[in-house]
């Protein structure tokens, strides 16, 4: 914090503001099992009803509704045909931490504790395979062991697999796939319910072109704004660097500039 603050100033009073659990890992609750703080959940959800947001309601409704019980049919096969018990992205994650484990050598101190160091010095870590932690966090805060817990595993002859959190079993993973969507039958042979008719809201076109995409808080960045980069500007007026004809203060116009200017 002190290398940020005399960086950047600005950035360390505005991280100072906020709780440390909201923006340091080594404050993030180990319930979750997860280091990163986002909402790609919402993210996704959001780009994949793009094509349903401008339907009438009933339609938008149906048109989820259609796609979750296709999507969770999906993935609840492809879970059955999963031949492991740790599945793709956690045991990738495992797959790395086990082959940077070379690095560290294990020394074991007593029972399930290890005292784990860097090949050649540097970085030291206490490991205790029966409570389930290391010093570093990573196993806690992600229930996958690390590098150094693997290294100590190898002394023991245990299998890093058997100490990854239950949440990323294919057991886990079926049970939250086990629920279906229900299927209903046609719109003609919903019942007929006694009600008043209900009129659509008035409709007012508004300005420009309908807008599809949601609204973007102030302070977050638009993905389809880019910003030019090592650009100079050219005028097509008077052919001078460093600004463009909007902003020319010459009185004369340069024949060689108006030759690069695009006529639509």
């Amino acid at each position: 914090m002190l290398q940020l603050k005399a960086l950047d100033p600005g950035a360390w009073e505005w991280l100072m503001k906020h709780d440390t659990k909201l923006w340091c890992k080594h404050a993030f609750t180990y319930y979750s099992k997860c280091d990163v703080l986002m909402n790609n959940i919402s993210e996704s959800f959001n780009s994949t009803i793009l094509l349903a947001r401008d339907k009438p309601v009933i339609s938008m409704c149906e048109w989820i509704r259609t796609y979750l019980m296709n999507r969770i049919s999906t993935l609840r096969s492809k879970v059955g045909a999963w031949q492991h018990r740790i599945m793709p992205m956690p045991r990738k994650i495992l797959d790395r931490e086990v082959a940077l484990s070379g690095e560290w050598i294990p020394t074991w101190r007593i029972a399930d504790e290890f005292e784990v160091g860097k090949l050649y010095g540097g970085f030291q870590y206490i490991v205790d395979i029966g409570k389930r932690t290391c010093t570093c966090g990573f196993w806690e805060l992600v229930g996958i062991p690390c590098r150094h817990v693997v290294a100590a595993m190898g002394k023991r002859s245990r299998k890093p697999e058997d100490y990854v959190d239950d949440c990323y079993s294919k057991e886990t993973y079926e049970i939250c796939y086990s629920f279906n969507v229900s299927a209903i039958n046609g719109q003609d042979m919903w019942p007929n319910v006694e009600v008043e008719d209900m009129l659509p809201p008035t409709y007012k076109k508004g300005p420009g072109k309908p807008k599809k995409l949601r609204r973007r808080e102030p302070d977050e960045p638009d993905a389809k704004k880019y910003k030019r980069q090592n650009t100079k500007y050219r005028c097509t007026k008077c052919n001078q660097l460093g600004h463009n004809n909007r902003d020319c203060k010459s009185s004369t116009v340069n024949p060689e500039a108006q030759k690069r200017k695009v006529i639509f």
